[in-house]
């Protein structure tokens, strides 16, 4: 009986024990499957995500990629104005290299112009500072044309010098000697040697460019190259500092003409009063009244003795007085309006040409001068 039991009890025992180990299988496979489910339900759910995360992602790389593509747009803009900014800094620092190097140029010419601005003014101080030694001296000392009262015009000046015999001497008997003597005695007299230097004073005292006439006269007239001259042919202007006639040729032509003849004052005045233009003034140098008329004989002319042809009339003081009136009387109207001026020489016996000289020089708005011997060339 007991081995009955016994046996019975061990093998019940088995077949509870499989099935609980089938029970637990079974739960085990239920386990499995529903475990597994779960997880296939998971890898749905993440796999969604994962494309949600996926397509944010792209979409996120195609935002940052037209960022990137912006990026590199505004880089390259960048690089073009750094490379614009260099080449303009190039530029400028070039420009700056050569504004410097024409500057340096510059500060050494005003260095120059400096130096030699300070030589010019060392140079214009002594100018001024000599000028004004100048202006001082002329004050203290006084101008020829001050001291004698006859101011020379600027312009178109006649100087009409007598050229008679008597312009050899102050008195008779000396001028009969030295028309006896040579030429050339004649022409170093003192009185002759006086009357030219007073012409060339005259043109002297002219400025430069001006225009002047000199005209000798006695009973012809020259001009001052030493040709004749007349009323129906004038002589032309000469203009002062001329190369084609200089002031040596003007006075080479005075010093060389001698003092011969009668003293015709008529004619002159005739072609004095037809130069063109006219003269703006008249120096009339002489010794005394003239003593022919012109082409009028003595003997037509009232207080004047009749010609004879075996002696020369001798002229008496009241008929050089009417010659002087008629010459002057005839020219009236041309001399109007022009200054004379007269430099009246020494000549002994003839006391009236003072007073009709004067009132002639006055009557046109000059003046007269009796001048020393020997002026102005003593």
């Amino acid at each position: 009986m007991s081995r009955n039991v016994r046996g019975q009890s061990a093998v019940t025992f088995g077949l509870s024990f499989l099935d609980v180990l089938c029970c637990g299988l079974g739960a085990a496979v239920l386990l499995l499957l529903i475990v597994k489910h779960g997880e296939s339900t998971t890898e749905v759910d993440e796999t969604g995500v994962l494309s949600e995360t996926i397509t944010e992602i792209k979409e996120q790389i195609a935002i940052k990629k037209k960022e990137k593509t912006e990026l590199e747009r505004v880089a390259e803009s960048i690089r073009t104005e750094i490379a614009s900014s260099t080449e303009s800094g190039d530029a400028h620092s070039t420009i700056a290299r050569l504004q410097s190097e024409r500057l340096a140029t510059l500060l050494k010419e005003l260095q120059q112009q400096r130096s030699a601005l300070r030589g010019a003014q060392t140079e214009l101080g002594q100018a001024a500072a000599n000028l004004q030694q100048r202006q001082s001296e002329a004050e203290e000392k006084p101008t020829q044309q001050q001291l004698t009262g006859l101011m020379v015009n600027n312009d178109h000046v006649l100087v009409l010098l007598d050229a008679s015999a008597s312009m050899l001497a102050t008195n008779l008997i000396e001028i009969i000697r030295l028309r006896a003597s040579p030429a050339a005695v004649q022409l170093q007299s003192e009185k002759w040697r006086s009357a030219t230097g007073a012409a060339l004073w005259v043109v002297e005292a002219m400025p430069e460019g001006a225009s002047y006439q000199v005209l000798p006269y006695s009973n012809s007239v020259f001009n001052t190259r030493g040709r004749s001259t007349s009323a129906t042919a004038p002589p032309a202007w000469e203009k002062k500092g001329s190369a084609a006639f200089p002031m040596a040729a003007l006075e080479s032509s005075l010093r060389n003409r001698q003092p011969t003849g009668p003293t015709d004052l008529r004619t002159v005045l005739e072609i004095a009063g037809e130069i063109n233009p006219k003269p703006k003034q008249i120096m009339l140098i002489t010794d005394g009244l003239p003593t022919l008329d012109g082409s009028t004989p003595l003997g037509r002319i009232r207080g004047c003795p009749r010609s004879r042809a075996t002696q020369t009339p001798l002229v008496s003081p009241a008929c050089r007085q009417a010659i002087f009136e008629r010459a002057i009387r005839a020219n009236e109207r041309n001399l109007r309006g022009i200054r004379i001026d007269v430099i009246l020489m020494k000549l002994e016996g003839d006391s009236n040409a003072v007073y009709s000289y004067w009132s002639l020089s006055n009557r046109y708005g000059g003046r007269l001068l009796s001048p020393v011997p020997g002026w102005p060339t003593s």
